[in-house]
């Protein structure tokens, strides 16, 4: 199988893997950042690497179920579980100021401010309808004892994971998940979770 690397001293894995895990995450209900995807399929290439050296193909192992979902589900629990100890207000102001500037920056150019405990993201003009009247922003946060997450800022909205690193990196990544929201390219799949009703992806 061809190896591949996202960065010379990021994670490696394979073409092969990486695809399995990225068909796994759009049957999530959750939304995942690339550098999350990468960690998973390098964990299960090198599964796959140490079934090989029993003589078990990559293949072989679609009998036993989904394991590229389930070894996504196991790296996202490093990302979307309660920290220990959770995160002062100190770290969660710092996470929020690091995504207000990558939402607020020139590759993603929304209009983003802090609210009391988030960052409310203005909604354009392809900005799914949200809200009472379909005119919500987007609030997005990350919680003290928890991952990111977003949802249309009305009271009472379903909140959808964003599962990223909680780092300067993590805030960029969720940035560019926003900007795709806002701008209407992640429309279907984003709007049933926000929603509760199942859509495409």
């Amino acid at each position: 199988m061809s190896r591949t690397c996202s960065t010379g001293d990021g994670p490696v894995f394979t073409t092969e893997a990486y695809a399995v895990v990225e068909k796994a995450a759009n049957s999530r209900r959750s939304l995942y950042v690339p550098s999350v995807l990468e960690h998973a399929a390098e964990l299960l290439t090198d599964m796959w690497a140490t079934g090989e050296k029993h003589g078990v193909t990559p293949s072989e192992w679609d009998w036993t179920g989904d394991m590229a979902g389930n070894t996504l589900d196991v790296v996202s629990r490093q990302y979307d579980s309660a920290p220990k100890p959770e995160r002062t207000i100190a770290q969660i102001v710092s996470l929020h100021g690091y995504l207000i500037a990558a939402l607020t920056s020139k590759e993603n150019g929304l209009t983003a401010r802090l609210d009391e405990s988030g960052v409310i993201v203005e909604r354009g003009p392809d900005t799914p309808r949200g809200g009472h009247h379909g005119d919500a922003d987007v609030d997005v946060r990350i919680y003290s004892d928890g991952g990111w997450g977003f949802s249309f800022a009305v009271d009472g909205a379903s909140v959808t994971s964003i599962v990223a690193p909680a780092s300067q990196a993590g805030a960029r990544q969720v940035a560019e998940v926003l900007r795709a929201f806002v701008r209407g390219e992640l429309r279907s799949r984003a709007l049933s979770m926000l929603t509760g009703h199942e859509g495409g992806n």
